[in-house]
């Protein structure tokens, strides 16, 4: 909670910690969030400015934060903002822009590659990130790979892929080493595309196309993961039951083999969806950790490990909207979400799921929050939320941070 005197904004910080001990009851301690309280970061004329949660809006690269938003009509631009402490704002960098606006909230999507000890590829990585938008109501697929310095975006190559038809729908995408950038958009996967050191090029005659059975409209999310000798892209569909995953041979970001398998079911239909890879060092187990929210309400959470589909649990009964999950170290879980016009953390401290925690009670007051996003690992230690708020425009794209 931030400390006032004498009416001046003194610590911005959240106090409090994480206990992963046992109460005096023998039950499992109770989850108090420290970081920093939510700072407002720009103004947009879109209420959907950071539209769809499993499409990530925020990054930290251990020296900045970047948040990355749609504009919306009349400008019809992807922009960013970067900060170092998380409170002052640079004034936002406009990424692109538009020629006809896209159906909803710029299908923006970051993607930044798996810095764990993995060994997909070699050269090592040559871009720090990817984001893919999408415009001209989803017929227009936009895709650019930047460099970091200081906290300047740069970008080292575009590429639209033309002659879609996909109508509706949003896309996710995961940029996995040097060379291979996968996208997911809702039936399809397109992969992959050559991401190469100096101008852009192609390293594959042609995108090749798989269905993997999800819905016409809605949306998937891909990441990676690895079993003994095999790489595999796991794929989540909006608007379908299936759990998929793509096996294929990899040496050197090269081979294209295998086909799409189903693997997996939630068992029933569900909406907003959200899922994390927590490899990240040598050492860290292959895992992918799914948020849902089923058509009965509940919000769940699933793990998928072994090219196993664990057991459902169901974390709040009703109510809850825009889940997020992040993971942590040493197998921790942060799952947000909003409900009741607020924004809550669920808490998984390795051992204990911890109640939720409504965050900021004293620090914000929320006018609508919606479209929470977050980044997919800890990043330096943090945990970082963005989200949008209003009701009208002008819209605000607000952000705040958890320590891990």
């Amino acid at each position: 909670m931030p400390l006032r005197s004498g009416g001046a904004l003194e610590n911005e910080r959240l106090r409090g910690k994480v206990s992963i001990g046992l109460n005096t009851r023998g039950l499992p301690g109770t989850f108090e969030p420290a970081g920093l309280a939510p700072q407002k970061v720009a103004e947009t004329d879109e209420g959907d400015a950071t539209r769809d949660t499993y499409q990530r809006k925020v990054f930290y690269d251990d020296a900045n934060f970047f948040v990355v938003y749609w504009t919306g009509a009349p400008t019809k631009q992807v922009n960013y903002t970067a900060s170092a402490d998380g409170i002052t704002w640079a004034t936002p960098v406009t990424l692109w822009t538009f020629s006809v606006a896209p159906y909803y909230g710029g299908n923006i999507d970051i993607q930044y590659p798996n810095k764990g000890a993995k060994t997909w590829h070699t050269p090592p990585i040559a871009y720090d990130f990817s984001i893919i938008f999408s415009g001209s109501n989803g017929t227009n697929w936009n895709w650019c790979c930047f460099t970091i310095s200081g906290a300047v975006l740069t970008a080292k190559g575009a590429s639209q892929l033309a002659s879609t038809t996909w109508q509706g729908g949003s896309i996710a995408a995961n940029l996995i080493g040097t060379f291979e950038l996968w996208i997911a958009h809702n039936a399809s996967i397109i992969a992959p595309k050559g991401l190469v050191v100096g101008p852009w090029a192609t390293s594959r005659a042609a995108s090749t196309t798989v269905s993997h059975g999800g819905s016409t409209t809605g949306g998937a999310q891909i990441l990676p993961y690895e079993t003994s000798g095999d790489f595999n892209l796991l794929v989540l569909a909006k608007g379908g039951d299936n759990i998929l995953y793509y096996n294929t041979t990899d040496p050197g970001g090269y081979a294209f083999l295998g086909t799409f398998t189903a693997i997996a079911t939630l068992g029933t239909g569900f909406s907003d969806f959200c899922a994390a890879s927590e490899a990240q060092e040598a050492g860290d187990p292959e895992r992918i950790h799914l948020v849902y929210i089923k058509s009965t309400g509940e919000l769940c959470y699933n793990k998928f490990e072994n090219d196993e589909l664990g057991v459902e649990k169901v974390l709040v009964a009703s109510g809850a909207s825009y889940p997020v999950i992040a993971c942590g170290s040493g197998g921790k879980l942060y799952i947000s979400y909003v409900k009741d016009g607020k924004i809550w953390v669920i808490h998984y401290n390795g051992i204990f799921w911890l109640s939720a925690v409504e965050l900021f009670t004293a620090d914000h007051t929320y006018n609508n929050p919606v479209y929470l996003s977050s980044n997919q690992n800890v990043q330096g230690g943090k945990i970082c939320l963005v989200w949008t708020e209003g009701t009208e425009s002008p819209y605000e794209v607000w952000f705040c941070y958890l320590e891990d």
